[in-house]
């Protein structure tokens, strides 16, 4: 009897920390990553749009070609690991992701912060 109480109690414990820390999906860290490139492109958008209306300043018209070009395009996120830290809902998660630049792909290996607020996931800026 001793013994069946000890494994009930891990058993609970098990579920119970199971259940208190689960990590965001891979699939939702993937879209975290992705919202931030797109964001990027969004702002670097904007700056050419903003040169590009200015005809007469043709430095601000090549510095936004330049970061056109120079601007790091996603083209995958793998190997998702996310391990709860400090705190409830809080994750330090690594990741290889892939990325062009100027033509040239390389993947790294990136160490990032994910937090869930009000029930949304959020990547640490």
């Amino acid at each position: 009897m001793e013994d069946f109480k000890k494994l009930a109690l891990i058993i609970v414990f098990t579920l119970f920390f199971v259940s208190y820390s689960k990590a965001p999906p891979d699939s939702t860290v993937a879209r975290l990553i992705a919202a931030q490139y797109e964001e990027g492109i969004k702002i670097m958008q904007a700056a050419k749009a903003n040169a590009s209306s200015d005809k007469n300043n043709k430095m601000a018209q090549d510095i936004s070609n330049l970061m056109e070009h120079m601007m790091p395009i996603l083209e995958s996120v793998e190997n998702i690991n996310c391990n709860r830290v400090k705190g409830e809902h809080t994750y330090r998660c690594t990741a290889e992701i892939t990325q062009t630049i100027a033509g040239n792909s390389r993947t790294n290996k990136t160490i990032f912060n994910v937090y869930q607020v009000n029930g949304e996931w959020t990547l640490d800026n």
